[in-house]
């Protein structure tokens, strides 16, 4: 397998905390794509990613796999253990719920935050400066609810270290700073970010 990646996005690096966490990150080849130069916007990737994003999954035959849950699912069904998507009906459940929420109510708002409003980011979109601005006053607003919500657990989807986990504190970590926000104004969610980021796979 090959994995195309870049080591300036968060999403790509979210599957390789993953293969690290499965243990299997000898197994894939892994193409770093350098985003500032627009590598991924050439005729050649998008060749293989369309939508010209990272990550992208190439499987041995040809196959290839776009988005980062996707990618991720993918690699659970072929390697089941460590589990990182729920075993139980409801812990399934919990985790989908969870990653879906961090995903909308934390990573899309401070995600169209930066992309809008940062002027690194005027070669790559069609900025609307009122639009990030007031998404990121709605990514603020979220980051107070979840310093609350994380206060009372260790992890955000259940009593174990699941996707979800990956998934909020990547997106955390890159995300916050590129909107000039301190993560340790919510000091619950620095806590757990340092706690979670601790784990071996994210040493990356």
């Amino acid at each position: 397998m090959k994995l195309y990646s870049s080591k300036l996005a968060p999403s790509p690096l979210k599957v390789v905390i993953f293969l690290k966490e499965k243990g299997i990150l000898d197994q894939v080849e892994i193409v770093n794509l350098d985003l500032g130069k627009l590598e991924h916007k050439t005729p050649e990737y998008k060749a293989i990613a369309p939508n010209s994003r990272v990550p992208a999954l190439q499987l041995d035959d040809g196959t290839i796999i776009l988005e980062t849950t996707a990618i991720c699912r993918y690699l659970e069904a072929l390697y089941p253990e460590p589990n990182l998507f729920g075993e139980s009906p409801i812990e399934i459940a919990s985790i989908e719920m969870w990653y879906s929420r961090v995903t909308y109510e934390l990573m899309v708002p401070l995600m169209h935050g930066f992309r809008h409003t940062h002027p690194h980011m005027s070669q790559m979109e069609n900025q609307n400066q009122e639009y990030g601005l007031a998404q990121r006053e709605l990514a603020v607003k979220s980051l107070d609810t979840y310093n609350n919500i994380i206060a009372s657990r260790e992890y955000i989807a259940g009593e174990r270290f699941t996707y979800a986990d990956i998934q909020m504190v990547t997106s955390l970590q890159f995300l916050v700073r590129l909107n000039r926000l301190d993560i340790q104004d919510y000091e619950n969610l620095n806590d757990y970010i340092n706690q979670v980021s601790s784990r071996p796979s994210f040493l990356v």
